[in-house]
């Protein structure tokens, strides 16, 4: 997290906190080496979870703001009274906080640029995630925080712990990582253990990347982490036992990233989320059995997945063409008569629009006029069992490249509270068809 002229403070914060030693990221590899980059980028979970501590610059745009900064000590006004002894009261602002809803609140992170640019790397949510203690620099105070405690010098931080619903604190996020040396979780356990990966993943993606290649590569040190947890094979930002679910996520709509060009740097497989330019969300099942009722309303076999690794860490960058899905499933093949102007939604031929998320957030301008196929991963339910308050069910879109190979573009959710034109029930009832997809 240190670079440049904050290596200095560094180096004196560490003399000062009794270390003998201070590891630097920036001095760690050979510039321009590729190879080498590759080889430490793939010890990023050993070095900081085994480090001691680690300091953030938290309120530094670069390496060359530094740790310090000067603070307002505030202002003292003189109370009158009526002793003869006046009395003096100090007056200081109210600390802000935010700096841990930015970390812990991933849909925040990009509203803090200018106040907390560490906050929005995600490079440094890998970071904060893996140490045991981190101990924050920021305009204001000292922050602390370790795996069992959020502090700072006013007190202020301790309202921040505030238990999730599926039993860990955004604002502690390392108790989200399995416990060490545990035995084979059951599957109440396991779905726990999904359910806080999609929210860590939800984090990641509101944060941003100076090489969106990096995207795998920077969230290694995490899958590792969750590894030993017994959610089989790791692919690609996805885990074995928790497909076909987890194909689900969809992207929300930012217009800032609004773009009319669709993605072209390969980033990751496009059924895996890391592959989306902006945030994702996932279905919130609301405990096993809510998780368990999706299973049952589940129409996608999976037939096979592939992840190969560009580099010798399987949890790295993957290589282009040679990771793939193959799912089998009850799909419609359909024309694309338009595109949504002020949203990235898809009309087709015969059906009214539906919610469409657009996987790169862009307009499938490139669409129209060509052949999609819309493969049924979930079944809608009757109304009364709808979790979803006024949606359930989705479709994934895929668009056929050469050789049958497709290419997933964005996830339809079918409206329930208004005729669709039976789209979702066509969907549903259509012949199954298998996909393979990169």
């Amino acid at each position: 997290m240190l670079r440049l002229a904050t290596a200095g403070h560094a180096v004196e914060i560490a003399r000062g906190l009794g270390f003998a030693y201070v590891w630097i990221d920036a001095l760690c590899i050979i510039q321009d080496d590729p190879e080498d980059w590759a080889f430490e980028a793939a010890k990023m979970r050993t070095v900081y979870s085994e480090s001691a501590i680690t300091l953030a610059a938290a309120s530094a745009a670069d390496g060359t703001g530094g740790c310090y900064h000067d603070r307002s000590s505030g202002e003292e006004f003189e109370y009158p009274d009526t002793s003869d002894f006046g009395q003096i009261i100090r007056v200081r602002l109210p600390v802000d906080h935010t700096f841990f809803d930015a970390l812990s609140a991933g849909v925040q992170a990009h509203k803090s640029v200018e106040r907390f640019p560490l906050a929005t790397r995600k490079w440094v949510f890998q970071e904060r995630m893996l140490s045991p203690r981190v101990l924050y620099f920021t305009k204001h105070e000292l922050a602390w925080e370790c795996r069992t405690e959020v502090a700072c010098e006013c007190g202020g931080a301790d309202c921040l712990a505030t238990p999730h619903d599926t039993g860990y604190s955004l604002a502690m996020p390392k108790t989200s990582f399995p416990l060490a040396n545990s035995s084979a979780p059951d599957i109440s356990a396991r779905a726990a253990l999904l359910e806080r990966w999609a929210i860590l993943a939800e984090e990641y993606t509101s944060r941003s990347l100076t090489y969106p290649t990096d995207a795998l590569v920077a969230l290694s040190g995490v899958a590792r982490a969750f590894d030993a947890a017994g959610l089989g094979a790791y692919s690609a930002g996805m885990w074995e036992h928790g497909l076909p679910l987890d194909l689900s996520w969809e992207t929300v709509y930012q217009p800032d990233l609004h773009t009319a060009e669709p993605q072209t740097e390969y980033i990751a497989p496009s059924w895996s989320w890391v592959s989306s330019r902006t945030r994702v969300a996932y279905p919130r099942p609301k405990n096993l059995a809510e998780r368990t009722r999706r299973l049952q309303y589940c129409c996608t076999e999976i037939i096979s997945i592939t992840s190969i690794s560009a580099k010798t860490d399987p949890f790295g960058h993957v290589l282009e063409y040679e990771s793939s899905l193959e799912i089998s499933t009850h799909a419609l093949k359909l024309s694309v008569t338009g595109v949504g102007v002020d949203m990235p939604d898809i009309d087709l031929f015969g059906w009214p629009a539906q919610h469409f998320a657009a996987d790169s957030n862009a307009c499938p301008t490139h669409l129209v006029a060509d052949e999609v196929w819309v493969a049924c991963l979930e079944r809608r339910r009757p109304e009364g069992e709808n979790a979803r308050g006024n949606r359930t069910g989705c479709s994934l879109v895929l668009e056929e490249l050469n050789g049958g190979i497709f290419r997933r573009v964005g996830l339809i959710m079918p409206w329930i509270t208004h005729d669709d034109g039976g789209f979702g029930e066509a969907v549903e009832a259509a012949p199954r068809k298998t996909f393979r997809i990169i």
